[in-house]
């Protein structure tokens, strides 16, 4: 399969040091495509833009001057240009498309090179805004004084509206000491609570600096050491020092999920803020400090309580102040540990379905809005010794953990104790520290979010920032439905970079956008398809409260968010979306809505802002949560749950940028999951067959290379525990490959199918997908073909030991001796076990023995040649170096026209020879599965051999083909009926066919329509090379080159080859 990436492509300077242009591209390259292949489709792509990019927040600046304009030149046009990855010159040779750093999200440019993004050192000092409206800056402090505020002058801009255009000053002492002063701000500056006056007070490292109503980390590499001396509480072991569990569900040292008591919340915690601030610094301030101070406070002056926000700052304008940056994160950041004990998320108990709140109150004088907050602070809040805890990561910390890949990149799965749970924002009780404030989807079903859209969308961001770093895209997907009048394309096309917004089996789309209502209606048909197909099945229309929170209980696989902004536009999609806000937890669908309204103040109360909610956007009724903005410029949110109290919980809102998010989803974009959840399978709702199935693109090898395939057979090894694997894949299903594991069901397969049916091709292709699934010195294949020779080409396989064609009954009886030989040496060798138990014995370092001839010696006696028979008393250890599946590797047995051999034709020459091998093939299906050995039987003639061993005791089996006399046959259609009843349909995969011309076919260039990529996909009809190899030939000669690198060799054949 042909890769695909989507990147953006920077045009030269201009003469005003601005790109002439930039695009966002979507590149389509063979395997191994080369740089050079595509930068005349660079070139040309960004010509052709004639309007402004979709996407926002590129980086720009160059240390370059300006180039001459990019002229269109064809893929494979001879004009040289210069592609520049931030100021690396990339070499158009040696750089390979789809590997870093030409990948999923990246920004080049062509002709020039751009700004690298700032990164700390180890030692270096960061202000984090860990919440607030305008969260997740991660600014580095390298100059001697840095101002605070809302201005565009600031050099750290906070598009806070409490905050005043100069806020404060902080200063960096050449001996590293950090000191901050306020400016003559509207509503004052504190650090740890303390306020702060016009004269420099000590900022440490690890102190929260809270302005207006956000609140700043300071950091520095040193915050541990500068923590122990402080006095801080000590932080939970790392997991490098053994004290935390690893992997993709780690919940932190300390922290188990489930169902464990929860200590309550301590109203007065007794934290330790450290000793009292020392002496005032003892260097000169100076004029520049004197000076900033004095003009921050002339522009205060004129300012009122709680001033209207400003124009948000462009963010080419945030990152050009000199000394501040996005930061990138160094590997091992205290916050990213866990807390010492579990604690409650701050959702409510769900009650029964009705209006949120029950009464209209205003905001103010609520009754029992005190004891209610009290309350409150048990669910949710964590206090550690940072600001709010990393249970529920702050902005900043995912935008660091998305740029360095740090271990809570997707570390939630379904069983997490915090799946689903997003923070909303902070709040504050007394002289406590913020706490977060929380929402957990799963109880809640849906979430609602309104107010005004300059504040609603920063909310919206930062909740599915959170849901996409800590979930992988195997267990979250990410629907987003914008198709209302006046939604853009522009607010949501960031989410574009993200994997969690690939289409799976079942989506006809690019991406899992909608914002046209034929895209909308095709995304809410395939979730209420799934809703169907879910535990409520047709009768969910109708299903009452109880059984949809039943069903939603039980749900532990894989989930969908459904972004919905606003009305959907048509009474048939609002009536789509109020059904899955209402039921569609049952199958593990949840609804975000977002409705813009006025925010939630004492003249505009509670019940207003749910009536107009409800107005435009009935959906709202259905949501078992709210996050309503409130006061007069919309920094607080009101979370509001079904069953609760009216008065809901305020908190000030956590919100991002729209450059925030881009540099978080683009910096995610080329993640992809090593080991995706298991549950995955089971995500996406079944789709109808292909026509047509090709072997190596069901394997995930469309670049069959030795190094895939080594690869492939480590993951295998580690994965079985150091058992070998007989794993099958037989073609494509409605959810993905069609697959099983011969040794994990302890069962054989026997396949049915006519003429025509495609049986041959399918035997073949799972003797190639076996070879493709483990190393040949682990896994044997014979293969026996009962009349014809439709399995010789597999015989190139090197796993291949032997190939009988039923046709020289000399060399049929000689093979029947040596499988029962060989069925026989076994036997004795495991008379007392089972292969498993012999090779985890092995494994665990017991004494093995392999029947192989005195000393280790194999016997090559005319009456064993080529076997591995025992003889009776002469037990040799496994060689050195050896293993206990390499001295006895499994072996698979394959047969093609097994009637033929059970009643041979009259004529046939093998016929006087049949029933031996008959009869060491019923052996096989008694006795081979605790032996190591399976059998793959196919029969033409089912009629033929439905009394045989072999057909009785095959657990597995399928049918293939259908019946020729009617409309529904279909070579290669098949069915799969599993021991434990399940039934699979799938489309038998094709190996010997030629190699497609998509693998040939030359790379692609095309501009992003981020609004197009929610329609069906245009496809081409798949064309095979004439006189190209096989499939089969294709993955043999991969297959021999990975087992010669390494160091596999084949077992010996049971018979002598021709």
């Amino acid at each position: 399969m042909p890769n695909q990436i989507r990147l953006t492509v920077l045009g030269p300077r201009g003469g005003a040091s601005q790109h002439s242009g930039e695009c966002d591209v979507l590149v389509t390259a063979p395997p191994g495509t080369v740089l050079a292949a595509i930068t005349g489709g660079l070139g040309a792509a960004l010509a052709s833009t004639t309007g402004p990019p979709s996407g926002q927040g590129h980086p720009s600046g160059s240390s370059g001057g300006g180039e001459s304009p990019v002229r269109s030149t064809s893929p494979s046009g001879g004009e040289s240009v210069a592609v520049y990855a931030g100021s690396r010159r990339l070499d158009p040779q040696r750089q390979i498309v789809g590997e870093p750093p030409l990948t999923d999200g990246a920004v080049i440019s062509l002709h020039g090179p751009v700004r690298d993004p700032a990164s700390p050192t180890p030692d270096s000092l960061r202000l984090e805004t860990v919440s607030g409206p305008d969260a997740g800056g991660v600014h580095l402090l390298h100059g001697d004084l840095i101002r605070v505020g809302r201005s565009v002058d600031a050099d750290v801009v906070l598009d806070d509206p409490d905050v005043s255009r100069l806020h404060c000053v902080v200063a960096v002492a050449p001996d590293g000491a950090v000191t901050v002063a306020d400016l003559g701000s509207t509503n004052g500056t504190a650090v740890d609570g303390a306020p702060v006056g016009d004269r420099p007070r000590p900022l440490p490292p690890g102190a929260v600096l809270r302005v207006g109503e956000s609140e700043l980390w300071l950091r520095s590499g040193a915050l541990r050491a500068a923590e122990a001396s402080a006095g801080a509480p000590p932080r939970p072991p790392t997991a490098a020092a053994g004290g935390a569990p690893t992997g993709a569900t780690t919940h932190g040292a300390g922290v188990l999920g489930g169902a464990a008591g929860v200590p309550p919340y301590d109203p007065e915690p007794s934290y330790d803020a450290g000793p009292p601030y020392g002496p005032e610094p003892s260097y000169d301030a100076g004029p520049v400090y004197d000076a900033v101070r004095a003009r921050g406070a002339a522009e205060s002056a004129a300012e009122v309580p709680r001033p209207p926000a400003g124009p948000p700052s462009l963010p080419e304008q945030r990152r050009a102040r000199g000394g501040i940056g996005w930061g990138r994160r160094r590997s091992g950041r205290e916050s990213d540990r866990m807390p010492d004990q579990p604690t409650r998320t701050a959702t409510g108990p769900m009650g029964n379905a009705g209006a949120h709140g029950g009464r209209s109150l205003p905001d103010a004088a609520l009754p029992g809005a005190a004891s209610d907050r009290g309350a409150r602070a048990s669910r949710g809040a964590h206090v550690t010794g940072g600001p709010g805890g990393s249970r529920w990561p702050d902005p900043a910390e995912l935008l660091l953990t998305a740029l360095d890949e740090g271990e809570r990149r997707w570390e939630r799965d379904p069983a997490h104790a915090d799946a689903l749970t997003v923070r909303i924002g902070t709040a504050r009780y007394g002289s406590r520290p913020s706490v977060p404030v929380t929402v957990d989807l799963r109880e809640a079903r849906s979430l609602g979010l309104a107010g005004p859209r300059p504040r609603l969308l920063p909310l919206a961001r930062a909740v599915l920032a959170q849901l996409t770093l800590l979930h992988p895209p195997s267990d979250l997907e990410v629907v987003v439905l914008a198709s209302g009048r006046g939604r853009s394309v522009e607010d949501w096309s960031w989410l574009g970079w993200l994997p969690h917004l690939r289409p799976g089996q079942g989506q006809d789309c690019r991406l899992l956008f909608a914002f046209d209502r034929d895209q909308a209606a095709a995304r809410t048909e395939e979730l209420l398809r799934r809703l169907e197909d879910g535990p409520l099945g047709s009768g969910w229309v109708t299903a009452e409260e109880a059984e949809i929170r039943s069903a939603a209980a039980a749900h532990n696989g894989p989930s969908t968010v459904l972004v919905v902004d606003g009305d959907p536009g048509t009474a048939e999609l609002r009536e789509s979306v109020a059904r899955l806000a209402g039921s569609g937890a049952a199958c593990g669908v949840h609804v975000i809505c977002l409705a813009e309204t006025p925010p939630t103040t004492a003249t505009s109360p509670l019940a207003d802002t749910l009536s107009a909610a409800y107005s435009t956007f009935p959906a709202f009724r259905g949501c078992g949560a709210l996050a309503l903005l409130s006061g007069a410029v919309a920094t607080a949110v009101r979370v509001v749950r079904r069953g609760d109290s009216p008065a809901g919980e305020l908190a000030t809102v956590d919100g991002v940028s729209a450059a925030w998010a881009e540099r978080f989803a683009r910096a995610l974009a080329p993640a992809r999951e090593t080991a995706p959840s298991a549950a995955g399978d089971h995500r996406r709702p079944a789709a109808a067959l292909p026509p047509a199935a090709r072997l190596l693109d069901e394997l995930g090898l469309a670049r069959a290379t030795p190094a895939a395939l080594l690869a492939r057979w480590a993951s295998t090894a580690d994965g079985a525990g150091g058992a070998s694997s007989v794993s099958l894949v037989l073609g494509a299903g409605g959810r993905g490959a069609v697959a099983t594991d011969l040794a994990q069901d302890r069962s054989h397969l026997f396949v049915s199918g006519g003429a025509g049916s495609g049986k041959t091709e399918l035997l073949c292709s799972l003797s190639a997908s076996l070879a493709a699934g483990e190393r040949p010195d682990r896994l044997g294949l014979v293969l026996v073909d009962g009349a014809g020779e439709g399995l010789r080409p597999c015989a190139e396989l090197p796993h291949v030991m032997t190939y009988l064609s039923a046709g020289d009954p000399v060399r049929m009886r000689e093979f029947a001796r040596s499988l029962s030989a060989e069925l026989k040496r076994r036997g004795e060798l495991l008379s007392e076990t089972g292969y498993e138990a012999y090779v985890r014995q092995s494994a665990a370092g017991a004494s093995t023995e392999a029947l192989a001839g005195p000393q280790g010696s194999r016997s090559t006696g005319d009456a064993d040649r080529g076997t591995l028979r025992l003889r009776a008393g002469r037990r040799a250890a496994i060689p050195s170096g050896g293993s206990a599946t390499t001295a006895l590797p499994r072996l698979a047995v394959l047969v093609d026209d097994f009637d033929a051999l059970v009643d041979p034709a009259l004529g046939n020459p093998g016929r006087p020879a049949a029933g031996s091998v008959v009869r060491a093939l019923e052996a096989v299906a008694r006795d081979g599965v605790r032996l190591g050995i399976h059998l793959i039987a196919a029969t033409g003639r089912p009629d033929r051999t439905a009394q045989t061993v072999t057909d009785q005791s095959s657990a597995l089996r399928a049918s293939i083909g259908g019946d020729p006399s009617t409309d529904e046959h279909r070579p290669g259609r098949g069915v799969l009926h599993r021991p434990d009843g399940e039934v699979a349909t799938f489309q038998g995969a094709r190996v010997t066919g030629r190699i497609p011309r998509t693998a040939t076919t030359r790379p692609t260039v095309v501009p992003l329509d981020w609004a197009r990529e929610g329609d069906p996909p245009s496809r081409r009809p798949v064309r095979e090379l004439g006189n190209g190899p096989t499939d089969l030939a294709l993955l043999a000669s991969a297959v021999e080159r990975a087992a010669r690198e390494a160091g596999a060799t084949p077992p010996p054949p049971l018979v002598a080859a021709d």
